[in-house]
């Protein structure tokens, strides 16, 4: 494979690219999604260990949501396995005083994982934001197409507030950058 050759799904009918998969995905409104609530039968299964490596108990945590892509039923989203309850976002950026945590967006196709995004609830959960790969001073960009996943996953997902709203107030851009 070419080092610059694009990602391509090889499960199911015919060959998706990773950039498509995102393409479709961030393009799809709400209601062409299925959502199915807990139990979505895809456990993390987390060792406790005490201070000498023992086992203590094992803590066992899943996804708050799955959604099936209705036109395409190959492709499916687990969100909300929290992968940092206490998130600190930098001092001076908008809502660093307030309580954020990052969680798990993975995307499947055919039932294959085939992405993990990290995305970011800020405000006390208020929002679901992608998360910048770094916090540049105002505007912070962020790549449309992960924009556009963000915003899709805040509409499903998410609490009824302004996407926009939040995302502008968070000193974040969208900007024409390659992603995934």
């Amino acid at each position: 494979m070419a080092e610059n050759a694009p990602f391509v799904l090889s499960l199911g009918d015919s060959p998706l690219s990773l950039v498509r998969y995102m393409e479709i995905v961030g393009g799809s409104a709400p209601e062409e999604w299925t959502m199915i609530h807990r139990p979505t039968l895809r456990h993390r299964f987390t060792p406790m260990l005490d201070d000498k490596d023992r086992l203590v108990r094992q803590q066992i945590d899943e996804p708050l949501v799955a959604f099936s892509y209705k036109p395409d039923i190959e492709i499916s989203l687990l969100f909300g396995l929290i992968e940092e309850a206490a998130y600190n976002l930098p001092a001076g950026t908008p809502f660093a005083e307030e309580n954020a945590r990052t969680v798990l967006l993975d995307c499947f196709h055919c039932g294959q994982l085939v992405h993990r995004q990290t995305l970011l609830k800020i405000d006390r959960q208020r929002c679901v934001l992608p998360l910048p790969d770094d916090w540049l001073p105002a505007p912070t960009p962020i790549p449309r197409r992960l924009y556009d996943l963000a915003r899709l996953i805040h509409r499903l997902a998410g609490p009824f507030t302004d996407f926009d709203a939040y995302f502008q107030r968070a000193g974040l851009t969208v900007a024409d950058k390659p992603w995934p």
